[in-house]
């Protein structure tokens, strides 16, 4: 069974690919998203920035709160805007209608060497993120002397399971993780069987090293959360799997 834990609607539109692929694949996600505490003060954080500023965008979950809580924003076209991966950006400039950058390495680290090719000391930073979420990219940021303000758009909030959730056929599992904060909740759940025998999909070099020291043995890091990469990823290592089974055969 492949799971995948990322919050709606992303996590259960990779969902349904893989079922319509003919892969038993089923949603498991950790956070249920709502709006955040801070949303209402983005328009007069957006209308305090200068042209120099830069306003970060860390997930798709940004756009679809805005588009959900049906907010009226005035975006400066003069203003920097950056995502943290393609689907961000295209969901960020489709409700912003501006020009939205993104890395080729679709994961903070990528957008920091991305960001770190221009002089940032002195300049603002506006990151558009959950609560709590996305603290690499500020404390780097910072690093920079950059003024640095995080803006808790939208809300996580645990989802909790039974216990039991994922006791079952644990050599058969494929987890798919898109986060550090995805994976401490995984640890709810697991047992020293799934850190041997399950295999672990991680969307970050960091994710996989955090992974690591939580002794998880079957980590296979890729660089971005992009759906359609994930699809990908899990397709082929899917059908791996299943030559490898034949082959034995």
């Amino acid at each position: 069974m492949i799971y995948i834990t990322r919050p709606s609607p992303e996590g259960e539109l990779l969902t349904r690919q893989l079922n319509q692929a003919n892969l038993a694949a089923k949603h498991l996600p950790f956070f249920a998203i709502s709006a955040g505490q801070d949303l209402d003060k983005l328009p007069a954080q957006l209308a305090q920035l200068d042209s120099s500023a830069i306003v970060i965008v860390v997930s798709p979950q940004v756009s679809h709160i805005l588009k959900q809580q049906a907010v009226s924003i005035n975006f400066p076209k003069q203003i920097n805007y950056y995502a943290v991966g393609k689907r961000s950006a295209t969901l960020f400039r489709q409700l912003s209608q501006t020009t939205v950058h993104y890395p080729t390495c679709e994961n903070s680290e990528g957008l920091l060497a991305l960001l770190e090719k221009q002089p940032l000391a002195g300049r603002k930073a506006l990151i558009l993120c959950g609560n709590g979420g996305r603290e690499l990219l500020a404390q780097q940021l910072c690093k920079h002397n950059m003024d640095v303000t995080r803006l808790a758009c939208y809300h996580r909030q645990v989802i909790h399971y039974p216990a039991t959730i994922l006791a079952t056929d644990i050599s058969q599992q494929l987890i798919v993780i898109t986060s550090i904060e995805h994976l401490m909740q995984l640890e709810r759940y697991c047992q020293t069987a799934h850190k041997n025998h399950a295999q672990l999909i991680v969307s970050s070099e960091r994710i996989y090293h955090r992974a690591k020291q939580l002794k998880w043995q079957k980590v296979l890091p890729i660089d971005c959360a992009n759906n359609q990469i994930l699809f990908k990823t899990v397709l082929t290592l899917c059908h791996n799997v299943i030559n490898e089974t034949k082959n034995v055969k």
